[in-house]
């Protein structure tokens, strides 16, 4: 278990992105988010954009367990993109934000302790209907810094960011 991340409700502009849509477990993730992130950079890169915070997008949950998700990097303005990539944005709102700088490894408790905190703030999840059901309208992971290699594994800062429903007066 990691250390209580800072958890804050806050607004957010909308954020674009280009990304590689993939599929994956969370026991997969780690490999298959840093690999998208890497061919996503390097084809940015060969584009003349710079580099820019990675964001892994979580598109829906499915029946078997896995995520379907978007990996890829923050972006200015339009980029046309071509197969396998995708061009989306994250839209303004208000969100639930746990912020945590160390190990990659800790964010899935980072994201159980954010939606822990939901009930007793008062704070609910903006949904969206998808194929398989109803998901969260926007949930996101913003990797704000390059990471370092640390005693157990990659790590760094990492904004968890869930769009909720306006406070109800």
């Amino acid at each position: 278990m990691t250390d209580s991340p800072a958890i804050l409700t806050e607004p957010r502009e909308a954020l674009r992105y280009v990304a590689e849509p993939l599929v994956a477990s969370i026991e997969e993730m780690p490999q298959v988010v840093g690999d998208a992130f890497a061919r996503v950079e390097a084809w940015l890169g060969a584009r003349g954009t710079a580099l820019s915070p990675g964001v892994l997008r979580y598109t829906t949950a499915r029946a078997d367990g896995s995520f379907a998700i978007e990996g890829g990097h923050i972006v200015e303005g339009d980029v046309a993109v071509e197969a396998p990539f995708v061009a989306g944005e994250l839209p303004a709102g208000t969100y639930t934000v746990a912020r945590h700088t160390g190990p990659y490894m800790a964010v899935g408790d980072v994201t159980r302790a954010l939606m822990e905190s939901w009930g007793p703030a008062g704070v609910e999840p903006a949904s969206a209907r998808t194929s398989t059901g109803d998901d969260y309208a926007s949930w996101y992971e913003l990797y704000t810094d390059v990471p370092t290699m640390g005693p157990t594994g990659p790590e760094g800062t990492v904004e968890v960011c869930v769009l909720v429903l306006p406070a109800s007066s």
